[in-house]
């Protein structure tokens, strides 16, 4: 059996009460997780101090656990005298400390005839003769070692755990999340908080982002979301697009398009009664994330909107985001070329209220909104990814005399793109429709594929043939493939 001495932080500054109530919670959280990936352990609660015993190395699930600062795995000792002590520290520590500088720190509690001091120089004393020397300030060994009453816990190698709060132990939030970056960065953040979080994704191009979203919903619950089994809202925005922004009532998309996104936010939030609605957002990173704009799009908000990486540059944002496991190279920002081509930095409250007035008879309605749980998300992800679907991966695939669609912004078309490719935007997007016959194949190419799938979906659902690739595909093709309408 292997037995962990599980450290934390801040629940050790609470009161009494609340320190058990968040011990309990952090107990329960870990046993969740740990029988969650098919291991078993059991738990002891001791006076400041919580212990793991399990036949299964639980240093993964341990580590995941919001509320867990630190952990070690331990070899315990039933002793009668200090001496008990020495010799098994010695044959624990000898080849561990061998030609390497090394300090002994020991705890106690309970009633002895000795003291940690004695144990520090009796036990340092003992390794001095395999290791090169004693270092108490910068070890390359450190020999810790916790007596309590007659039992003594040898300390291996110290695991850092994420910290915080247990998930569960404060109150619930909302967030926005997408398959970006910063989005689920921020939501970790909260989760760490001991806040249980549900999620919201707004999705454009079904099922293309909706996947994207799913993959990262997915490392979230199934690595961070110990104890808590969140509601996740996909909401179908498709009709948000072609109403609103094709038709041109978004006459400042970059900002009136994300204030749908917080209108649509509030109205989950106001039925499942959370506390706030989080999002990835960060101060000057984006057009509609400057200061001027997140002031009015805050402005009469019901809920409280937390943005935990407000502060945060992006190198800062990516190095977080790949640490907890979440970073993976997207082109969920590619959609803000839809809402983009005049950004604005600056809104006027008046400016964006005429937008809002455009928008008002938007919001979704129950047809549009899936709501799902997070043992939910492996198996609509599956589903999805088992569809098929209309991307474009290689050369063979690109039918002869396709038409292809760059929707790209016009400098990076002007910049290079294929023989007989045509610029395409939601500008002249349904001259292009209104030239097609049901013979005719469109592929929609970008950067990434994301802002093209969006344009192929649209065309699909008219019935005509249309595919979407990202340009790397695109820009490589046989000038003989491609042709203009």
């Amino acid at each position: 059996m292997k037995k962990y001495l599980v450290r934390y932080s801040e629940i050790g500054l609470k009161t009494k009460k609340v320190r058990g109530l968040m011990e309990t919670r952090l107990i329960s959280n870990a046993m969740k997780t740990i029988h969650n990936d098919g291991k078993n352990a059991t738990a002891l609660r001791e006076r400041g101090r919580i212990y793991f015993d399990s036949p299964d190395d639980l240093s993964d699930q341990l580590s995941r656990v919001m509320g867990i600062k630190s952990f070690s795995e331990v070899i315990t000792l039933n002793f009668q005298d200090a001496d008990e002590i020495i010799r098994k520290g010695v044959e624990i520590y000898a080849d561990r400390v061998r030609g390497k500088s090394f300090a002994v720190n020991s705890r106690r509690m309970g009633t002895h005839n000795f003291t940690s001091m004695d144990i520090d120089r009796a036990l340092g004393e003992a390794l001095l003769d395999f290791a090169r020397c004693v270092d108490i300030h910068n070890p390359e060994v450190r020999v810790e070692l916790e007596i309590r009453e007659q039992v003594c816990y040898f300390l291996m190698d110290k695991t850092k755990g994420p910290g915080g709060l247990p998930v569960g132990t404060e109150g619930k939030f909302l967030a926005l999340v997408s398959g970006g970056i910063d989005s689920p960065l921020a939501t970790w953040l909260m989760l760490k908080r001991g806040s249980p979080v549900d999620m919201l994704f707004i999705s454009l191009a079904d099922p293309v982002d909706t996947k994207q979203f799913l993959e990262k919903a997915q490392i979230l619950y199934k690595q961070w979301y110990s104890g808590y089994n969140p509601k996740i809202f996909i909401v179908d925005a498709s009709r948000l697009v072609d109403e609103y922004l094709y038709t041109g009532k978004m006459k400042f998309a970059n900002v009136s398009f994300k204030k749908v996104l917080y209108n649509i936010a509030e109205m989950i939030a106001r039925r499942e009664k959370v506390y706030g609605i989080i999002t990835g957002e960060s101060s000057g990173q984006v057009s509609s994330q400057t200061p001027e704009n997140l002031f009015e799009l805050s402005r009469n908000m019901e809920f409280q909107v937390i943005r935990p990486l407000i502060g945060m540059d992006k190198d800062w944002i990516m190095d977080f985001a790949r640490s907890i496991g979440t970073f993976q190279n997207d082109s969920s920002e590619e959609f803000c070329a839809l809402f983009s081509e005049k950004p604005i930095t600056k809104i006027k409250r008046e400016e964006l209220e005429e937008d809002m007035n455009r928008l008002s008879d938007y919001l979704p309605d129950t047809s549009e909104i899936m709501e799902i749980r997070g043992t939910d998300i492996e198996n609509l992800l599956n589903s999805l990814r088992n569809e098929q679907d209309f991307k474009i991966k290689s050369l063979e695939q690109i039918p002869p005399h396709s038409i292809i669609a760059d929707v790209r912004d016009p400098l990076a078309y002007k910049n290079g793109h294929p023989e007989g490719a045509i610029n395409v935007n939601k500008a002249n997007l349904n001259e292009l429709i209104d030239s097609l016959t049901e013979k005719d194949t469109v592929i929609f190419y970008c950067k990434k594929g994301l802002q093209s799938a969006s344009y192929a979906g649209k065309l699909r659902n008219k019935g005509f043939n249309a595919y979407y690739a990202d340009e790397s595909v695109i820009m490589n093709q046989r000038k003989d493939n491609i042709s203009s309408p």
